[in-house]
């Protein structure tokens, strides 16, 4: 994500957390309302046409904004920064700061994301053994999303942020041959 992504999400993250003081809107409450703004308008391309085109005034972008905010009972917050954002043609950019501010709320309450990526469905339980064995060498609390690749043959991968913790038997056998390759 971008420097404007990040810089919108910080602002909204502020508002929604507060600081040291309470927020003046739930965090989860913005979260869905910004996901359904990104989702609103990237299901819409006549939408997004007129919203980035200069030839439509100002005033009926608006009024076309605020039917729209109404209509999905967005919070004042919502409604404000979907005008902001359009106002200075970051629409194009909303899916973007949606994520950011996820992201943002996860590290401000010590959650990180990870991808897990195994060759196969993984059982809760072995679910339930990488969760705790990636917390306990993080230190902190995950957020984990999982996939499947066939590729990797057996075991898994985790990526925390820039770190990757490669399990997998694919990679077991890359290590195999670079080491067999680098001892002739």
């Amino acid at each position: 994500m971008g420097v404007i992504e990040q810089r919108y999400a910080q602002a909204l993250a502020d508002l929604a957390t507060g600081g040291a003081t309470p927020g003046i809107m739930d965090a989860a409450v913005l979260g869905r309302e910004l996901d359904e703004v990104a989702a609103t308008l990237g299901a819409s391309a006549p939408l997004r046409a007129v919203l980035a085109s200069p030839a439509v005034a100002w005033d009926k972008k608006r009024a076309l904004l605020d039917a729209v905010a109404e209509r999905a009972h967005f919070s004042r917050i919502t409604r404000n920064f979907l005008l902001v954002a359009v106002q200075r043609g970051r629409a194009s950019r909303v899916q973007g700061i949606a994520e950011a501010f996820e992201q943002l709320l996860l590290e401000r309450q010590g959650i990180v994301q990870a991808e897990v990526t195994s060759a196969r469905a993984l059982a809760p339980a072995e679910r339930a053994a990488i969760e705790a064995s990636l917390a306990r060498r993080l230190g902190r609390q995950l957020q984990v999303q999982y996939r499947e690749d066939g590729e990797l043959v057996g075991g898994f991968i985790a990526r925390v942020g820039d770190q990757v913790f490669d399990g997998s038997i694919a990679g077991r056998l890359r290590r195999l041959r670079s080491a067999l390759i680098a001892n002739r």
